[in-house]
């Protein structure tokens, strides 16, 4: 399948290469940009905020503003209607969860709707996601893996 890609983007296998580099590099950035921000709270940091995610994180559901923050620090396009976390389904290519790597955006199911947040570890029935408006703050946190409605790279 790879190889009929890469014939049909026209690059050669070294090519094919430096592409999927290209889509690691793009994970391991999200998941960096996020992590340098990480304890920035939506009222105590206000200003810096707004800056990083463009909404006032006090009066918007902001954990999309947040990755598309994350995807715009390594390079990417976020999506259109980014602060929806629903919307985040759209990302990229989907993934099994199995499969998801350091950096993936993931989208779960929670009792208010939906949350989005950048992929960091899987462990016993749990992902840890690192994101916005995770207790009002940029955090990482544990979900039930069985949240999980999306996974994209």
């Amino acid at each position: 399948m790879r190889f009929a890609l890469a014939i049909v983007l026209g690059l050669s296998t070294f090519g094919m290469a430096s592409f999927n580099a290209t889509v690691a590099e793009a994970n391991v950035g999200r998941l960096r940009a996020i992590e340098k921000v990480v304890g920035l709270h939506e009222r105590k940091n206000n200003k810096t905020i707004r800056r990083l995610v463009g909404v006032n994180p006090a009066r918007v559901p902001w954990c999309g503003a947040a990755v598309a923050y994350a995807v715009r620090k390594a390079g990417g396009q976020p999506i259109k209607g980014h602060l929806g976390a629903k919307n985040w389904s759209r990302f990229g290519k989907g993934v099994k969860l199995s499969s998801a790597r350091k950096g993936d955006v993931v989208v779960i199911r929670t009792k208010r709707g939906h949350h989005v947040g950048i992929y960091k570890a899987r462990s016993k029935g749990r992902v840890t996601l690192c994101g916005g408006n995770q207790s009002n703050r940029f955090k990482c946190s544990n979900y039930r893996s069985s949240s999980v409605r999306a996974v994209r790279r």
